[in-house]
């Protein structure tokens, strides 16, 4: 998403830069077009070089610098040949307009009844969210790009595409995240004429008897009709949306489920993202490693390709000095109030960093993140890279020693 942003705000700010290429190690990208630019593997970058001299690699993330820049050192480049992104641009957007979802998937804080018990529910009103953005521009200069999910479901709001239109008109681009098991036709085809550059769907499994069990109170049927809309929907006004549907690999999903869904995207010229399933929130792993479980947590975890220690064991490898989630990015929940990051989902006094964004200098926001207890015990246990899925091939590797039973 912040690839997106970059490409928008060039293309509006500095017309004369021309964007040669995207580079992603997803290899469900490779050879597509977003927005008309090619997206290439990260080993092309050498020959690509090559041809353009006077190239210049712009590490466009709001996570994984570490592990981008190692991989450019040992693609042979430089420090002369990138630069960070977020060197120029030091906060990056997500805002939860809708606090709450339709679904009650097993993984999720939603799913959780002894997670999501002090949490209030609601939506963002449209004075709100205009504040929000006003605020934002005002003291970050750029603002090159706005999610518009966290925990809830966007497509719930009565005003998700005014809000997608809302940030178009201020040039930057904007991302959603859906479950789509929204029985709304009118909804789809709003999202589709808005057009955010970014359309995140999430499932885990092609057949209803499969996916219900962790995507719980979602209908497959149902999604998958929605997909065939959003994709009528999107040619017929020609918007350029780059739709990822991002399949979340269990032990019972990975085998006949997960290729079926991979010929239904290729159908419908959507990218699908394999994702291992991870426990969410951080309270909730914090509560397992601890060794007090809950009861959601422990029917789910025979069913995890990576497990918690699984996946820490291989994710720790990367060193980080500061957590990403903490540095650079800037959350505000649907009532205005500010989550200490993206993983943590109560709300207490260690997850909640104010109640008022709109009254609370970005600076301020800043100073109360770094006196957080939380992140000490959360980087000691390693628990960003967890969450980023650092270290994607030695998790490729325990995943591949279990039994895929569909």
């Amino acid at each position: 998403m912040t690839g997106h942003g970059l490409s928008k705000y060039l293309s509006k700010n500095i017309p004369d830069c021309k964007v040669s290429a995207f580079i992603d190690s997803d290899p469900s990208l490779h050879g597509s077009a977003i927005n008309g630019i090619e997206v290439k593997a990260p080993q092309t970058l050498p020959s690509i070089k090559e041809k353009l001299s006077n190239i210049l690699i712009i590490v466009a993330v709001s996570l994984k610098e570490e592990e981008i820049s190692t991989q450019l050192i040992d693609l042979g480049f430089d420090a002369t040949d990138f630069i960070m992104y977020s060197d120029y641009v030091t906060e990056f957007y997500t805002i939860d307009v809708v606090g709450t979802c339709n679904l009650r998937c097993s993984s999720c804080a939603w799913g959780d009844v002894e997670i999501k018990s002090n949490v209030p529910r609601g939506t963002m009103d449209f004075d709100s969210f205009t504040s929000v953005l006003d605020k934002a521009e005002k003291e970050s200069g750029i603002l090159s790009h706005v999610s518009l999910y966290s925990w809830g479901e966007p497509l719930l709001h009565p005003r998700i595409s005014d809000m997608i239109d809302e940030i178009h008109e201020r040039g930057a681009a904007v991302a959603i995240s859906s479950n789509l098991s929204i029985r709304s036709d009118e909804a789809i085809k709003r999202i589709a004429k808005s057009a955010p550059e970014y359309i995140k769907i999430s499932l885990s499994g092609f057949f209803q008897d499969v996916y219900e069990k962790t995507h719980n109170g979602g209908d497959i049927k149902l999604v998958k009709s929605n997909m065939y809309r959003l994709r009528y929907y999107l040619s017929r006004y020609k918007s350029k949306s780059h739709v990822d549907v991002n399949y979340h690999m269990y032990k019972d999903n990975s085998g006949t489920n997960l290729s079926k869904m991979e010929d239904l995207c290729d159908e419908l010229g959507f990218g699908l993202s394999k994702t291992y399933a991870l426990i969410m929130p951080l309270e909730r792993v914090m509560d397992h490693l601890d060794g007090k479980p809950s009861q959601e947590t422990k029917n789910l975890y025979p069913n995890l390709l990576v497990n918690i220690e699984e996946g820490i064991e291989a994710s720790k490898t990367v060193k980080l000095d500061e957590c990403p989630f903490l540095s650079n990015q800037v959350n505000i929940n649907w009532d205005l109030s500010v989550p200490l990051c993206c993983t943590v989902f109560n709300r207490n006094e260690k997850t909640v960093i104010t109640k008022d964004y709109i009254s609370t200098s970005l600076s301020e926001i800043n100073r109360l993140k770094s006196c957080s207890s939380l992140c000490g015990k959360c980087m000691s246990q390693h628990l960003p890279q967890y969450n980023m899925g650092y270290n994607r091939p030695s998790w490729d590797r325990v995943a591949s020693s279990k039994v895929i039973s569909d």
